[in-house]
């Protein structure tokens, strides 16, 4: 029973099954990891099933873009029915070690990493080819530094586990490493997958490029405060000229429009009655007892706008539409407004009963490449309408938005100090990326959390809710090794 849970950590009870569709790649209970990774097609699925681990409730499928965004003034619960509390209590600073939301953060994310080092483990003595070798090397790095990311930034410091354990022993050795040596490993993974992953991945789309690990590299080194290594690492992704901004940000959201050229790194979905290959954002992120969906569904109420983030929008910016409504009309023909009223229009693929929708998860796109490498430029100096500003300046035109510039006529549009370029770059992420799961890490990364987000919340904000607290399962499993963090 101790190995049963104590594997919760590591997840070292789960191999990977060969389905042959990219998104339906599955693990398999009963596989033997010892007798599976023999030949070119098992490492291929074995990638793809650290792939799919994207799509977990405690990966990408809810739970890390959530805390993004509801941890943030960018929106709230439009419903606390049924297990949705925790959500609500989460986007109120109130969240406890027990929480669903801690406790499958955790567990999904180790269980991936554990994927990705079973395999990391193997792949160098296999009997394959080199250029299989390096890709799904490559691969395995850029998810593992994805998914330590993630945890790092919610948690602080993480038990770093980079290869497979076999033993319970291993696995209660394993205490919290602290946040600058996980920090060094992300880094270290990012950097070797970015130098050895393809630049493009025709008809292989959803897997990851050179263009993915070198952004998300910047993001990295800039929430670390490294300015000069994230100018280099986002700078290199500009000047790939693979990606390049959509003319119509409407675009961006229309499920026939997949894969576009503004497009990273995406978390892959098909709605499928029997594949289990469908995203639920659509229909969670509507109204709750939405009638506008072609089947009768009361999972909505998730991730709903706040009139906060509605009234950011500047007059004129031609993103609010494409991103949100703030009415509805039900079936008695009654205008539906206010906090019911409101929801996002980003994911609008309408759903199959029981299968979901066809709309990706955008991880990073060009947009968020483009603002990052605006924010380090104007970290290292401000330059009065320097370069920053054109790329500043590239994402508000696109909205139909003016310029903003250093010595404009209109006060509103003036940006005349360091300060008022990194606040302007603030604002630009939050209506650019809204509802992509950006703006409460954004908040953490500028030490601007508490400022913002305090006046905002009953309770304010304090520093200690800058992290999230353990899973109370897994200090329980290992009381030595694994200690809550403060004020929790």
């Amino acid at each position: 029973m101790k190995r049963n849970i104590i594997l919760l950590l590591t997840a070292i009870c789960i191999a990977f099954c060969g389905c042959e569709d990219f998104l339906d790649k599955a693990p398999i209970s009963n596989a033997s990891v010892q007798n599976f990774y023999n030949t070119e097609a098992d490492f291929q699925n074995a990638i793809y099933g650290a792939y799919r681990a994207l799509r977990n409730v405690g990966t990408y499928n809810d739970y890390v873009q959530l805390i993004g965004d509801l941890a943030s003034d960018n929106t709230e619960m439009g419903s606390t029915a049924s297990d949705r509390s925790v959500l609500n209590e989460m986007s109120l600073f109130r969240i406890q070690s027990h929480s669903t939301v801690v406790r499958d953060v955790w567990n999904h994310h180790y269980q991936a990493i554990w994927y990705t080092n079973v395999l990391l483990d193997r792949v160098d003595g296999a009997n394959i080819s080199v250029q299989t070798k390096t890709r799904v090397g490559a691969e395995a790095k850029f998810l593992r530094g994805l998914f330590y990311f993630n945890l790092v930034r919610i948690f602080g410091d993480v038990p770093l586990v980079t290869k497979d354990l076999t033993s319970v022993e291993e696995a209660y050795s394993k205490g919290r490493s602290p946040v600058a040596e996980v920090y060094a490993h992300i880094i270290q993974d990012l950097r070797e997958a970015a130098q050895s992953l393809p630049l493009t991945v025709p008809n292989e789309q959803g897997r990851a490029t050179s263009g993915a690990a070198w952004a998300l590299l910047g993001k990295v080194y800039l929430t670390q405060g490294n300015i000069a290594d994230a100018k280099t690492a986002l700078k290199t992704v500009i000047d790939s000229r693979v990606y390049e901004l959509l003319p119509d940000y409407n675009d961006l959201w229309e499920v026939t429009n997949k894969h576009h050229n503004e497009a990273i790194f995406e978390v892959q979905y098909q709605a499928s009655v029997s594949g289990g290959t469908g995203s639920s954002y659509t229909e969670r992120y509507t109204p709750y007892m939405y009638t506008g969906l072609p089947y009768s569904s009361t999972a909505g109420g998730y991730n709903i706008p706040t009139e906060d983030l509605v009234n950011a929008y500047e007059p004129g910016d031609l993103r609010k539409d494409a991103s949100l409504h703030t009415s509805w009309v039900n079936t008695s023909g009654e205008v539906v407004t206010g906090l019911p009223g409101r929801f996002t229009n980003k994911f609008r693929h309408m759903p199959i009963r029981g299968g979901g929708s066809s709309d990706n998860w955008p991880i990073l796109r060009y947009a968020d490449v483009l603002l990052l490498y605006a924010e380090a430029l104007n970290a290292e100096a401000f330059v009065a309408n320097g370069e920053a500003f054109n790329y500043l300046n590239m994402i508000r035109n696109r909205a139909g938005l003016p310029s903003k510039m250093a010595d404009h006529s209109d006060p509103s549009l003036r940006l005349d100090s360091q300060n008022d370029f990194a606040l302007a770059i603030e604002q630009e992420r939050r209506v650019e990326l809204a509802f992509e799961g950006h703006r409460w890490y954004d908040l953490v990364r500028t030490g601007r959390a508490i400022e913002v987000l305090s006046p905002k919340m009953p309770n304010g904000v304090q520093q200690h809710q800058l992290v999230f607290p353990l899973p109370l399962t897994q200090i329980d499993l290992n009381p030595t090794k694994l200690k809550q963090n403060p004020g929790y």
